[in-house]
């Protein structure tokens, strides 16, 4: 799931522009409305998108990570040294997190 994220994400970019982050949970409510003071409306509308689901639903509860902090911990320690993560984790809850929910 890495592949194509370590080549359109370098730290560099906070040197040349304000880079700013935002709560993926947000992304269909606050977001939105954020952004949409900010972009142009779209000159073609795409047609309707229907989901179809590819994958079977996930089942949290079977997954083991979730029951141990010691796996969590070392999955957090290994996302902090891919620099997409790490600016997000630094991101979140500073003055360049948009679209916060009050």
């Amino acid at each position: 799931c890495f592949v194509f994220l370590l080549d359109r994400f370098g730290t560099d970019l906070t040197n040349h522009f304000d880079v700013k982050c935002f709560d993926f949970k947000q992304q269909f409510t606050t977001y939105v409305d954020y952004m949409s003071e900010r972009l142009q409306p779209r000159r073609l509308q795409s047609e309707l998108f229907v989901k179809r689901d590819t994958n079977r639903p996930r089942k949290k509860s079977a997954e083991c990570i979730w029951k141990r902090p010691d796996l969590m911990e070392k999955a957090n320690k290994y996302l902090m040294t891919i620099p997409y993560y790490k600016f997000c984790d630094e991101c979140m809850g500073s003055k360049n997190e948009v679209a916060k929910v009050k």
